[in-house]
């Protein structure tokens, strides 16, 4: 078959790259951007793709490692996911390419050992691209909320799953040399690639099943927060409590000063302790920031954080007592803000750090607006923070889950993150499900 046939094969299985690649990961360039990069991708393949066909024997070997190697590189430049996870979905996926290829390959070989070539050729590529494409369908439906509500969590753990997904590609690739330098007998090839198919298959589903185990684990992280804030929300309560007993009990000895200075027709002094007395019963009050009483908890607990650390820490709040929110996702969201927020303002090295935090409802969206100061020379990038941490993923999947988006702005030492959930849609949702 000349090369001239085969270059709109190739430019199909490059194109299928670029769409899963777009599709899986989560992208850290615009759309703009990403198809220029891709298209510069694209003339790399089918250059390299059409020299392999050119050559035989150990040297298109070399020319096959140098195309997945770009492929892996090309995969990580495109991606912001932390490394292991890149390194585990880019070998996952180029497995599942690598056994789809060589089954259909050598199906069409037992079946129809007289196929013209290029027809096999090209039934074989359409095929394998119509899998891949229902593949990555149902991985956006089912396994993708999974893996992205687990953000950064455990790289150890995403780095074993790399390592399981590595030895079934080199399986893979290993049954592939040994096809092309021996020519192996094809029916007994096939077999083996059945069996090692399996295996695969049977591997993953512990793998995923540990993924699994592993949103479990980021969730009852969660939960532990949630216990951590309603601990610090009971012991301002008690301290509350105790003050007032205090003041109760010494409420004889204060009316006892007010009666001396009445006697002596001491006015400016009567007015000078009541004033005293008030703003030291005003500090003791325990503060409600919101009737929302999980947004009250989360205020409660990183106020006394802030004081602690003498940063300013002001709330103005106008949710309901009842959101459409579940308190894990509002606890994850407001709680990585905050903590986000503290941290900025513990490293600017500002004289009066400040934290305000704005929360509005308004036409079936909740929105939430946190000011804090930072470091001048925060980047950011797609407006989200270089170096996304743990706790903004947190934040970005929350507001995914909702249809809702997050975006950063720095601007003279002050960073403003905002974040907007569509309750109205969800609800929407919601209804119709039920009724479905």
């Amino acid at each position: 078959m000349n090369i001239p046939y085969q270059i709109p094969g190739l430019f199909l299985t490059v194109l299928c790259h670029v769409i899963v690649i777009y599709h899986m990961l989560e992208h850290r360039y615009t759309k703009k951007r990403f198809v220029l990069y891709s298209c510069l991708y694209m003339i790399s393949f089918l250059y390299m793709g059409g020299w392999a066909y050119t050559i035989k024997g150990i040297p298109a070997l070399f020319i096959y490692l140098v195309v997945v190697v770009c492929l892996f590189l090309f995969f990580c430049f495109v991606s912001q996911d932390c490394v292991p996870k890149k390194s585990f979905l880019f070998l996952t996926y180029f497995g599942l390419f690598s056994i789809i290829d060589n089954t259909l390959k050598l199906i069409l070989g037992l079946l129809f050992p007289q196929l013209y070539a290029p027809a096999a050729f090209y039934i074989a590529i359409i095929l394998r691209t119509g899998i891949l494409l229902l593949l990555l369908a149902l991985y956006k439906k089912y396994a993708a909320p999974v893996i992205d509500s687990l953000g950064e969590i455990g790289k150890g753990r995403w780095w074993k799953l790399a390592l399981i997904a590595l030895i079934f590609y080199l399986l893979q690739a290993a049954l592939t040399v040994m096809n092309v330098l021996f020519n192996m007998p094809k029916l007994p090839l096939f077999l083996i690639l059945i069996i090692v198919s399996f295996i695969m298959c049977a591997v993953y589903g512990v793998v995923f099943s540990n993924i699994s185990y592993m949103k479990k684990d980021a969730e009852a992280a969660l939960v532990r927060q949630n216990a951590e804030y309603l601990s610090a929300q009971i012991s301002a309560l008690q301290s509350a409590e105790e003050m007032h007993r205090r003041f109760r009990h010494d409420m004889r000895h204060h009316l006892n000063m007010i009666a001396e200075y009445a006697k002596a027709n001491d006015a400016s002094s009567i007015l000078a302790y009541v004033k005293e007395y008030s703003t030291e019963v005003s500090d003791a009050a325990v503060k409600l920031y919101s009737v929302n009483s999980t947004v009250n908890m989360i205020c409660s607990a990183y106020a006394g954080k802030a004081d602690k650390c003498g940063i300013q820490f002001r709330v103005k709040c106008n949710a309901s007592k009842k959101l459409a929110v579940k308190d894990i996702d509002l606890i994850a969201l407001l709680g990585n803000l905050l903590e986000n927020a503290l941290h900025g303002c513990q490293k600017s090295g500002a004289d009066a750090p400040y934290i305000n935090l704005h929360i509005r409802l308004q036409n079936g969206r909740l929105l939430i607006v946190c000011d804090n100061t930072c470091m001048d020379n925060l980047k950011l990038s797609n407006g989200l923070p270089v170096g996304k941490s743990i706790g903004i993923s947190s934040i970005l999947t929350v507001c995914q889950k909702y249809d809702g988006n997050l975006d950063y702005k720095v601007e003279n030492g002050i960073c403003s993150a905002c974040a907007v959930l569509n309750l109205w849609d969800s609800q929407c949702r919601k209804s119709k499900e039920f009724v479905s």
